[in-house]
């Protein structure tokens, strides 16, 4: 299977404090970009995974849907997977009925309940919680299955035990925790000590939810990277390693170049160890 990741747009309407997202312009993806990816890779697979981010994907919803009605109808034979990274906070009943209806898989980006305002606020500084939450309750309601997504720093590490009890209580069946991925040398007093981390998954393997970084990896296969199974594009068709090392060795353009899929040998996560090199031995140390 490859994967297929769509930064469909730079626009974001948070101000999240760790953000490695390049939002400077004003840009959505055009669809002409997306169908160039997904022709692409439908050429080599019939099996595909594509993940909508941004920015805040739901900002250009309408090239979603435009995207997967277009596979449905020239790809209708492939088995292709969508998914949709979003911080919640735009999600109308509409939306969720139409993203039900279209069978696309939902992770929502929360870090905390009264933290989460510290770390992922709106622009204007206003909080951006109770939206989050409305919006997982408006996915519940209508029964689009979601899993949240945690970013660990050392803000929020030591309160996610009490955020995944919360998280079991509303109902919630998955996390995933990532670890701050340093794109800034200012973003190392954020960092979470790994120690207390790992005595927190430690802690958490008894709790009923499936948390993912507990789960066994295959060996030389951290991610689809590995494999050379990979694809990131960004909004101007940009393509790159992974969303992490936007801006750092850009593959080409999927509009005008012949793009080949990078296959890296890594048993971490490749970002992190890329990251690593370039700020120092200092990273990465809690």
């Amino acid at each position: 299977m490859k994967y297929l990741i769509l930064k469909v747009t730079n626009r974001c309407n948070l101000k999240c404090i760790y953000c490695y997202a390049n939002n400077k312009n004003n840009k959505d993806m055009d669809f002409k970009t997306g169908k160039n990816a997904i022709n692409y890779l439908t050429n080599l697979d019939n099996k595909i995974k594509i993940q909508f981010t941004g920015g805040e994907p739901l900002l250009n919803f309408n090239l979603i849907e435009k995207v997967v009605e277009y596979c449905n109808n020239k790809y209708n034979d492939f088995k292709i997977e969508y998914a949709i990274q979003t911080n919640g906070t735009l999600i109308t009943e509409k939306m969720a009925e139409k993203i039900k209806e279209l069978n696309i898989k939902v992770g929502v980006s929360i870090d905390g309940l009264e933290i989460n305002d510290v770390l992922r606020p709106y622009k204007d500084g206003k909080s951006s919680t109770l939206d989050t939450l409305r919006g997982m309750y408006i996915l519940k309601s209508y029964n689009v299955p979601f899993g949240i997504t945690t970013v660990v720093t050392n803000k929020n590490l030591p309160y996610l035990e009490d955020f995944v009890k919360y998280l079991i209580a509303f109902g919630v069946k998955s996390i995933s925790f990532d670890l701050l991925k340093v794109t800034k040398k200012e973003d190392l007093k954020l960092m979470p000590n790994f120690e207390e981390f790992n005595n927190l998954l430690n802690k958490l393997k008894s709790y009923p939810i499936y948390i993912k970084n507990l789960q066994k990896r295959d060996k030389n296969k951290y991610c689809y990277l590995n494999s050379g199974d990979l694809l990131f594009v960004n909004e101007y068709g940009d393509v790159y390693l992974c969303p992490t090392l936007e801006g750092f060795k850009c593959l080409g353009n999927i509009n005008k170049d012949n793009i080949k899929l990078p296959k890296v040998k890594s048993n971490q996560c490749f970002a992190r160890e890329f990251l690593m090199k370039l700020f120092g031995e200092n990273y990465g140390r809690g």
